[in-house]
């Protein structure tokens, strides 16, 4: 029994290392390139973002989930160290709660970009945040816009109107 504990031991770091490896990817800090300045309700700040993924590392937990799909934008004023300081709303989802709820998500979160020295502090990540509803139809099918249709073909090359037919 005794000589099973050691290659079991080695499994369980092996299966472990595997396992965790995306998400030690995910909270590696990167470098900050600059994205200009941009105006915001803090003034005109220096804007930064990342070319290696999310420059945000955000626990998506409690994220709420309306049965409909929803989008804003915010602004994070963020400090050197990547502490979040302040969450602005830029764009409302037209949902106070979920607006409420996310903001204290993303003012919960920290940045993963490293700044260089010389780069002014604190700074501002714009950041997107979209949540989709898809709605399969009884044949396992997505429609991601079920209330549209647009029929793009030619007058004329539709169904004939009930009056046209014999």
């Amino acid at each position: 029994m005794t000589r099973f504990v050691l290659p079991l031991a080695a499994l369980v770091l092996l299966v472990g290392a595997c396992s965790s490896t995306q998400s030690a990817l995910n909270t590696q800090s990167v470098p900050a390139k600059p994205a200009g300045t941009v105006e915001t309700r803090w003034g005109s700040m220096p804007a930064y973002t990342s070319d290696k993924g999310s420059p945000i590392l955000l626990d998506p937990q409690g994220i709420p989930a309306p049965l409909r799909g929803y989008s804003m934008k915010l602004d994070l004023l963020v400090d050197r160290d990547g502490t979040v300081r302040e969450v602005d709303v830029r764009k409302t989802t037209s949902m106070p709660d979920v607006d409420a709820a996310i903001a204290a998500k993303f003012k919960k979160a920290r940045s993963r970009l490293v700044l260089a020295p010389s780069d002014p502090a604190p700074y501002v990540i714009r950041f997107s945040f979209d949540h989709r509803v898809e709605v399969a139809d009884s044949d396992g099918n997505y429609n991601r816009d079920q209330y549209h249709f647009v029929d793009d073909r030619p007058m004329g090359q539709g169904q004939p109107l009930a009056t046209d037919r014999p």
